[in-house]
């Protein structure tokens, strides 16, 4: 019995050693380089700090501060973190944040699996976007951030699988049960087919935020998420940028889901 005992509490150290022991080097934001303006103009010498941290773990994170330069191009190295045995989390959130005369705004979030990493980022920055076009950095060539499409996903899967179904055929087996005769909900998947092959970006995230939108799309049946979303983020100081950075990975995802042939 004493012996049992004493076993357990030799694996109870050891467990609680291996938890203490700093652990290895890991990757936890690519490098990002990018340009900060408003319209065509560059923004200038200004100050941004990336702040990449464990979605579980409070004390697993890391800073970098870099300036851009005259014309608004800024580069940061990918950031890495010698991460011990808590790191039962691999999910990491990042947020690229401005400070211009005194003040501090966040420009860019990101949330991804440090796993999912696999190459550089390029953001284009421009101050003056309106939060029905996203959040004021956009990600070039966002389909090939296989990490941006899953956060994307997961927003899907929260707000729109009930109508649109699971693989965004829509259809009436998917309608809202609150509008049972109304129109059926499109097939998102042949939006850029119903587009003459284009899959504009900034149009698709105006119509998902919906405060506004062109009268050639004919009555709207989708809910005004802009609103909804405010509302959900009411809580929180910078909740219009919130939604910016919900529509961004969404719009991804939506994209990756159009036909080919």
């Amino acid at each position: 019995m004493q012996g049992g005992r004493v076993a357990r509490l030799l694996i109870f150290i050891a467990l609680a050693s291996g938890c203490a022991m700093p652990g290895k080097l890991y990757e936890v934001a690519p490098a990002i380089s990018g340009r900060v303006h408003r319209g065509d103009a560059p923004a200038g010498d200004v100050q941004l700090t990336l702040h990449v941290a464990n979605d579980a773990s409070a004390d697993l994170f890391i800073r970098k501060e870099v300036h851009t330069s005259a014309d608004g191009r800024f580069s940061i190295e990918s950031l890495a973190l010698k991460v011990a045995g808590h790191e039962y989390n691999k999910d990491y959130r990042a947020l690229l944040r401005l400070r211009v005369d005194g003040k501090e705004r966040v420009i860019w979030r990101a949330r991804y699996s440090r796993r999912a990493l696999t190459e550089a980022v390029t953001l284009d920055c421009d101050l003056d976007r309106p939060v029905e076009h996203g959040q004021p950095c956009w990600v070039r060539d966002a389909m090939r951030y296989p990490w941006l499409v899953a956060e994307g996903k997961q927003t899907y899967q929260r707000l729109c699988v009930r109508c649109h179904g699971i693989d965004g055929s829509g259809g009436k087996k998917n309608a809202a049960v609150k509008n049972p005769k109304g129109p059926p909900p499109p097939d998102l998947r042949e939006i850029a087919a119903r587009r003459g092959g284009r899959f504009d970006r900034v149009e698709i995230a105006e119509w998902i935020e919906g405060r506004w939108s062109p009268e050639s799309h004919g009555p709207r049946e989708m809910p005004i998420w802009g609103e909804r979303l405010s509302q959900e983020y009411g809580r929180y100081s910078d909740r219009e940028a919130l939604i910016g950075a919900t529509i961004d990975p969404l719009v991804t995802y939506l994209e990756s889901l159009q036909k080919t042939d």
